[in-house]
């Protein structure tokens, strides 16, 4: 079904995504899937366990656009990054310069 929303590639996770992923939102803790996990600017954490010991790991992996594997090199905002936030550069064919 995703071929029909141009989702045709599969999405590279860093990470193990069988852990407890969170990230922080206002000092406040909320629990994301890995999609949301791998496109979120700001503080992201996994949460698991060993034996009885719970084990609160941060994490400062690369950060995807949302729902893309390109690799978001300068973050524009807190929060969720997606490919429209991406700053375009124009760039002037040869045979264009006299339109300038």
């Amino acid at each position: 079904m995703g071929e029909k929303r141009g989702q045709t590639e599969v999405l590279k996770y860093d990470f193990n995504t069988a852990r407890e992923l969170h990230v922080k939102l206002e000092n406040k803790w909320y629990r994301v899937t890995p999609r949301e996990f791998r496109s979120w600017n700001g503080e992201r954490k996994f949460v698991y366990t060993q034996g009885v010991e719970i084990i609160h790991e941060s994490y400062e992996g690369p950060i995807y656009y949302w729902n893309t594997n390109k690799v978001c090199k300068h973050p524009t905002n807190g929060g969720t990054q997606y490919i429209s936030y991406m700053e375009r550069e124009a760039k002037i064919r040869p045979t264009e310069r006299h339109l300038l």
